[in-house]
């Protein structure tokens, strides 16, 4: 009797191969080969999962989207520990996360040239935003304070952030950055215009 295959494990076993790839060796080394051998899985089966390159890049970008969405919905708290949170699930804090960026940068450069990709970084980044968004509404700020502008603003800090904590060695990363997060929101909740 043929073993069933459950489709969704293969594909997340794929898709941490992949992840595990870009992070440790780039896109070039991004073929079938190289993540069939990372995966333990015939090229077969890898190419009947993903038929094409471009699958396979969408579906990583797709699964970084999701797991940081996952993981910003089951956070809990309010006010700035929440908004605080919810921010340093975007930085390279740990293992995972570190290779999410990394992944990321490295799909986020191909989609500068390949358009059959940037409409998925695009919704990457564009998530980003919604979750800078999230965190500044948890904030009692001030009136006068132009949320959709602090919003780009703490995205392109967050994005500064993520390259530090990756070419930085901060004795404790963590610390660091929820320093650095908390004194720019504490700004914006001050009763003055910046």
């Amino acid at each position: 009797m043929p073993r069933l295959i459950d489709h969704d494990e293969r594909d997340r076993a794929i898709g941490d191969a992949a992840m595990r790839v870009l992070a440790r060796d780039g896109l070039a080394a991004l073929s079938v080969r190289k993540i069939a051998d990372e995966a333990g899985l015939a090229t077969a089966s890898l190419r009947r999962a993903f038929p094409t390159q471009l699958a396979l890049r969408r579906y990583c970008v797709d699964r970084i989207h999701d797991a940081v969405s996952a993981r910003v919905t089951g956070l809990t708290g309010e006010r700035m520990p929440l908004a605080i949170a919810v921010l340093l699930e975007l930085l390279p804090l740990d293992t995972t996360r570190r290779v999410e960026l990394i992944a990321q940068l490295q799909l986020g450069s191909l989609a500068l040239t390949d358009a059959t990709l940037t409409e998925s970084v695009r919704d990457l980044h564009d998530g980003v935003g919604l979750i800078c968004g999230v965190a500044l509404g948890q904030l009692d700020l001030p009136d006068e304070i132009d949320i959709a502008l602090e919003t780009l603003r703490l995205q392109a800090l967050l994005d500064g952030l993520a390259l530090h904590l990756l070419w930085a060695d901060p004795a404790d990363p963590a610390t660091h950055a929820r320093r650095l997060l908390e004194h720019h929101l504490t700004s914006l909740t001050a009763r003055h215009p910046l």
